[in-house]
Order: C-alpha cells, then structure tokens, then sequence
C-alpha cells in the first residue's frame, strides 16, 4: 500500500473515531444554558487574517478533507486600531479530549497539569516588600540597586499564600521609568518575585548596557547573587558555571523496577513494578528510562550520514539517551504492585529494552520555587550601526533549578534570544509575553529561539513574536511534558517545533507561525536526527507550503486540524505522520483547555491566572 492510499485510510479511519466520539459526548452531556461566547486570541487573529486574505477564512467545523489548505503568504502582521479585550474562553465541557490510540495503543496525553502549580490555580499577586525608583542620574548603573533589593527579599521568612503549597516571601517592586543594568539580574531564593509597572514604553524599562554577551535575568537555585556583576559577567557570561546542571542523589528507599513483559504507552498513569514496598502515595519519584546501543540501532541513529562537505555527524549513544521523568505517585495497587502517577508518560516503555528503574526524587543541589519575573520591559542596547550585532545581550530570561515559577507580562526587545525555560525547570508558567525584535546573524545555529521550554511541565500561554529563527522551541532529550498554546510569531525565517534530539511528548495548540515541522533532521546540527516524538499539533496554523510532520520508529505524532500546506518533498526520509484531520479547526477549540476544564470538573474560575491589570497585554502588541 502506498503512502498516499496509507494516509487516506488512516485520514477516514481516525475521522470516523472523532465522529463517533462527538456524537456519543453530546448525546451524553446534560442540556446547557446558552453561554455568552468572547473570541479568543486565536479567533481574533484569524478573523484579522480572514479580512487581509479573502476568500480563506477557516471553518468551525471538522474536516477530513485531504486538499491541501490555501497557501497564507506571510505578511507585516497589522494591529487592530482597537484590539477586543481578551476573555479566556470556556472550552467544550463534553469532551475531555481526543485520544487516538495507535498501533501500540499510545494516545495523546493529558497536558492539563503543566505551569505554575500545574496550571489550574492564580498566579499569586505577591505582596510588595521593597520599591525601588528609577534613577536620578540617567546614566547611573543599576545593576548593585536592584540586585540588593533582590538580595533584601531573598532574606525575608517564607509564608504561605494561596494554594496548593505555595510559600512566598515578597516582591521587589520597580516603579515605572527606566533603569541601567550593565550586569546581570540574579533571583535565587525560593518566594522571591521582580515586577514592574508595565510592559509598554510608558511602565518599567530595563536595558540591558554594554556590550557583554550574557543572559539577563536569571532565575536560578544553584547561582549566588554576586554571579551578576559586571565584573563576573565579564568573564564568566555564558560559560557552564552560569548554566549548572542539578542531578539527583542517592535513594533512601529501595529502586524498584518496571515489570517484564508489559508495554506501558504513552498516555498511561499506570506502572506495573516489581515491588512496591517502601513507598506511599504522595511520594515523587523518578522513571529513569536507560538508553541503550539496541534502541539506538533500532532508530537507526547510529549511521547519520555526514554533513555537506563531508564532515562527520555526531552518531548517538545509548548512555546520552537515558530520560528520567519526574512524577507523584497518586495511588497504589498492591495486588497488581502498580503505581498510579499524577502525570502521564508521554514516552512509551517497550519490554524489548530494559526495565526502566524506579526511584525516588531528590535533588543533589538547590531548587527555588514560587518565584516570578513580571510585568516589565527588557531592552538590550546595540549597536544601532551593525544590525547583526551580538555583543548585547542574549537571553532575556532564563529560568532553570526552578519549579513553580513564572514570567508574565514581559517584553523583551533586542535580545538575541527571548525566554527559555531550562532542563532543570519544573512547572513554569509564560504568559502574556511578547519577545520583538531580536538583533543577531538573523539565520546561524542557536539564535533567535524566542520561547524555549526545555524542562518539564512547562506552559507558554498567550505569547507573542517576530523575526525568530525559531518561535516554539524545544530543544534536545526533553523528557516533557510541556504545551505551547494560543501563541502567535510572524515574520520568522526557519520553524516551530522540536529542534533537535527526541524532545518527547509537546503540544502546539493554536499556534499561528510560519512553519511547523516535527521530523528527521539527520546530519543537521550536528547529528540532530529525529527531533520529536509523541507531539500532538491541534488547530495549528501555519503560512508556509513546506510544513513536515514525520514519525520517528517506534513512536507516533499526531497532527489534528492543521491548517497549512505540507511539504511534498521532505528535506531526509521518514514515516509521513499518521492521524491528520486536515484543513480545517476541529472542536473543542483548544485540546489544552479542554482538558484543564474537564479536568477541573467544568470550573473555567479555578484557571484564570492572570497578573494585575496594569501588564495585562494588548493583542497583538505594538511594535
């Protein structure tokens, strides 16, 4: 069967499941009052394309047609004079999600419990301890001023506020203006939060001076405070000591280990273990599973070709590929010694390789949490005269060794890089975020990747971008799992997607870019090889003809009402993906909220996380 009548009979199968599964939840859900219905962010962008393109406005409804969409030329994205106020929109309550199991019976995941305490409470409204005023000398340095305050804060005791466990100390507050910081800003105490007056020209402005190549803002439990100053930065910026690696200590219970024989999917909450004596529900643990040199093979990672101009790729090993996932154990079956997690796998356990182990979570170095940068303006200085210039700054903020944080209502402009979300963090909400106009080599290798959740169980909500290389990134071995949604880049010269090394278990749901790809990399970068595995890519729109989805042995994406054209060429070889519903949105709008509201029990209330109404952002932002 060829891979054209494959995809047809894949395309009416998996359009059958979703009718039959629409109608069985509306013919079971209880009769509703009529709701008043605001548009979402992703709606309103639509609409705005609908009017600059006549002629493809998009339609409501499932489709499973197998014509390409229309082509969406890429053009200057244009604001409305008067942006509609933005309104969470209470998703379908009757269907939970889609789950299209595949061969293996791997479906798609619950993404619900990623952000800041897994997404369904309030980002806390930290109360003020410190105020700090711009500046009478306008070129004074600021970097010791604010850093100080940082410090002030980080002594201050914890208290509890909110729910689910949260403990805060205070914030430090800027008050509108413009400040100078010539170093680097640290935040490395638990409860500790820096905000702003507003993210626009007329709030809190922070630039970034000076011409040190270093990341900004960093949220950070394993780097002291002094690590900021300019002196520090001048030679340490960017270097491993300002990017430490956690790890996990030894267990103080005994390991334990996945049962022989059974195939545990993704999607799954269940564990079959060889014993579970020693640990209670509520503990966290860790799913550490081994890389081996056989699944390497089986992947055919072992044979990348070379690079043009005959230069060796890295060829993968077993021992690099080992993923370690953190979860909670929920409940325990004693007579089946089964965990139940709190989080499913989004990367499948095969019998074929070995166990993976089970053990329990500690970390070897420290690990901030309730921290939070906010509602502020992050300005790198360039030089105007040189528009690739990278002696600036490079990432605006970086959040790593970090759970249960957040980044809201923030603009970066300049920066070489936007917002990046570390290996080492855990629950991380970005929200309401805008990063414009970065100033680099516009198309080398490890620029301009504008939002980055490279840690697990993170969240970007409600973002914004220009001119990226790479809007929605991930990067390599991201053990997941972590949701891009109602998110927007326009203007940008390479893809969304997982950008190298088996990133597993991602969401992009409403995301409106200008590629997508999810796909066999081979020699690029290196030795990228297959980039992501078990992505789901719901109600996505992307401008550009040449999108491609691919799946990796093994592992499955799935592709559900994209709307753009596919690649009939694919750059190397691989499995088209399987399970696409193309051309048209389907319901519920947004797979994420669907299943945070069902989740929830229907309670759209206990999900708004919204941070004050003064850095609240307009959509689309002025540029």
């Amino acid at each position: 069967m060829s891979l054209d009548q494959l995809g047809k009979q894949a395309g009416r199968m998996i359009a059958r499941k979703v009718r039959d599964y629409l109608a069985e939840a509306n013919n079971s859900a209880p009769a509703q009052p009529p709701k008043q219905s605001f548009p979402s962010q992703s709606q309103q962008h639509q609409a705005m394309v609908a009017a600059q393109y006549p002629g493809h406005a998009s339609s409501s409804s499932p489709s499973v047609s197998h014509l390409q969409p229309p082509h969406l030329p890429q053009r200057p994205f244009a604001a409305p004079n008067a942006p509609p106020p933005y309104h969470e929109q209470d998703p379908v309550h009757n269907v939970s999600a889609l789950k299209l199991p595949d061969s293996c019976n791997n479906t798609i995941p619950d993404f619900s419990r990623v952000g800041y305490r897994e997404g369904h409470v309030k980002i806390p409204t930290v109360p003020v301890q410190i105020v700090v005023e711009p500046s009478l000398d306008p070129y004074a340095d600021d970097t010791d001023r604010i850093q100080d305050a940082i410090n002030e804060v980080g002594k201050l005791p914890l208290h509890s506020i909110g729910e689910d466990g949260a403990q805060i100390r205070g914030a430090v507050l800027l008050k509108a203006g413009t400040y100078r910081v010539a170093g680097a800003l640290i935040i490395n105490a638990s409860g500790v939060v820096l905000r702003g007056e507003g993210q626009d020209e007329g709030g809190t402005v922070v630039v970034a001076t000076g011409n040190i190549q270093r990341d900004f803002i960093l949220v950070n439990g394993m780097l002291t405070s002094d690590m900021g100053s300019v002196e520090t930065q001048r030679t340490k910026a960017r270097t491993a000591e300002m990017m430490p690696r956690n790890g996990y200590r030894g267990s103080r219970k005994p390991d334990t280990y996945t049962q022989s024989g059974v195939y545990i999917p993704v999607g799954s909450f269940e564990i079959p273990v060889l014993d579970t004596k020693g640990y209670n529900v509520g503990d966290r643990i860790v799913i550490e599973r081994p890389g081996t040199e056989e699944w390497i093979r089986d992947i055919g990672m072992d044979k990348l070709p070379p690079r043009p101009g005959n230069i060796a790729s890295t060829q993968w090993t077993g021992k690099s590929f080992t993923f370690r996932f953190e979860r909670k154990i929920v409940a325990i079956d004693q007579a089946t010694r089964t965990f139940t997690i709190d989080i499913p796998m989004v990367m499948c356990l095969d019998p074929k390789y070995p166990p993976a182990r089970i053990y329990d979570l500690i970390h070897k170095f420290p690990i901030i949490t309730d921290v939070g940068v906010e509602n502020m303006r992050l300005i790198s200085e360039t030089d105007s005269r040189n528009p690739e210039d990278e002696s600036h700054g490079w990432y605006g903020i970086i959040v790593d060794n970090a759970h249960h944080g957040w980044v809201a209502d923030v603009t970066t402009v300049h920066f070489v890089s936007g917002i990046f979300a570390g290996l080492w963090s855990r629950f991380i909400t970005i929200q309401d975020c805008s990063v414009l106009n970065p100033v680099s080599k516009p198309t080398e290798g490890g620029r301009r990747y504008q939002f980055n959740l490279s840690g697990q169980m993170g969240l970007v909500k409600r973002c914004f971008t220009n001119n990226a290389r790479h809007d929605f990134i991930t990067l390599g071995r991201v053990c997941g799992p972590n949701v891009f949604v109602d998110s927007t880049g326009v203007d940008g010269n390479n893809d969304t997607g997982p950008h190298e090394r088996w990133a597993m278990g991602v969401l992009y749901d409403n995301i409106t870019c200008n590629t997508i790809n999810i796909r066999q990399r081979s020699w690029m970068g290196s030795g990228q090889g297959w980039a992501g595995v078990f992505h789901v890519v719901y109600n996505c729109t992307a401008n550009n003809n040449n999108n491609c989805f691919q799946d990796a042995p093994g592992a499955t994406n799935w592709i559900i009402g994209f709307r753009g054209g596919l690649s009939k060429k694919p750059m190397f070889e691989g499995l088209a993906a399987a399970h696409v519903l193309p051309g048209s949105p389907i319901q519920p709008r947004s797979l994420y909220w669907s299943q945070l509201v069902a989740r929830m029990g229907g309670n759209i209330q206990l999900v708004k996380s919204n941070v004050g109404a003064e850095g609240r952002m307009r959509y689309p932002p002025r540029m």
